[in-house]
């Protein structure tokens, strides 16, 4: 069963295409594979960093906090406008 994927696309320099299109021929995989696996790596220590940030923060009694989200709002379910 293959996983789901989402259309990403952007532009990248000579550089970049170079670096990927070596990878590619170096360990006979796509560029695109190539790509996924190293965003997928940089969202696990993405992750990975969130996750000690939190154990941190609530470690010393404080409250972890998401941008946009008031700390009063956590894990209320929200009913709709009024």
């Amino acid at each position: 069963m293959s996983i789901p994927l989402k259309d990403f696309r952007l532009g990248i320099s000579e550089s970049i295409d170079a670096a990927l299109k070596a990878e590619s021929a170096a360990f006979d995989k796509d560029m695109q594979t190539i790509v996924r696996e190293i965003l997928q790596e940089w969202a696990d220590r993405k992750h990975h960093a969130y996750t000690v940030y939190a154990k941190h923060v609530l470690a010393n009694s404080m409250q972890t906090e998401l941008p946009g989200i008031e700390p009063v709002d956590a894990g209320m379910i929200r009913k709709g406008r009024k």
